[in-house]
């Protein structure tokens, strides 16, 4: 009787050892899990917060002047560095992220070819550049819907810097525009494709030698673009 009952014990004993062990190993197991998940969620979301963007532009003017002012560009290109600072820390569902946008560096240009008359000249040819420079801010939802694959779609007012140079008649225009930016871009790791569509009005009142012939003369350009861009996030 006491052989059964020691071998009974030995048996309990070595039962709990084994399912003790088994415990163990399992709650090493999800740790390591919890740690790699978040070592993983770390790369896929605060890595990857940075954006430089590289543009093709195609822009278009209309002027308060005359419909035969309104402009197409021949080519445009646009530059913007930024980063997304994401509202909260851990996803909505593992997959969705509200952030803030701030492009501190957006430079966009354009350049415009167009066959004019002149009661003084005939016919002759002006060559025009809009050059602006600005800063967005706005925001965005991101949605991580796979492994490293990112959708983003957002929202930005870019406060703007912007100027005008006709070559041939030598004349520079400049004044302070508001634009309003709205885009969505898809995002491999590193890599990252987007559209984005922008718009905004300018007055130009500082028309140089024309502001002497004219005084109170105000060229207002309403101006819209589509940006195709590749990207960089790190």
């Amino acid at each position: 009787m006491k052989r059964i009952f020691l071998l009974s014990l030995l048996l309990i004993i070595g039962a709990s050892d084994v399912v003790a062990q088994r415990k163990a190993k399992w709650e090493r197991r999800i740790e390591r899990s919890k740690e790699q998940d978040k070592w993983e969620m770390d790369r896929i979301w605060r890595r990857r917060s940075d954006y430089l963007n590289l543009a093709y532009v195609s822009q278009s003017v209309e002027t308060n002047i005359d419909e035969l002012a309104n402009l197409k560009s021949e080519w445009g290109a646009a530059l913007s560095w930024g980063k997304t600072f994401y509202l909260h820390r851990k996803p909505i569902g593992r997959v969705l992220k509200f952030g803030l946008d701030w492009t501190w560096l957006d430079l966009n240009g354009a350049c415009f070819e167009q066959d004019l008359y002149s009661i003084f000249d005939g016919d002759y040819h002006e060559t025009l550049y809009q050059l602006d420079a600005g800063m967005q801010l706005g925001p965005s939802i991101t949605l991580n819907p796979v492994h490293h694959l990112k959708i983003s779609t957002y929202f930005r007012v870019t406060p703007t810097f912007s100027t005008v140079y006709a070559v041939d008649n030598e004349l520079f225009m400049k004044n302070y525009a508001t634009y309003f930016n709205a885009g969505v871009s898809v995002a491999w790791r590193v890599l990252s494709l987007g559209v984005e569509y922008r718009a905004g009005k300018t007055s130009y009142d500082d028309l140089g030698e024309l502001s002497e012939l004219m005084p109170g003369i105000a060229i207002d350009l309403n101006t819209t673009s589509w940006r195709m861009y590749f990207g960089l996030r790190f």
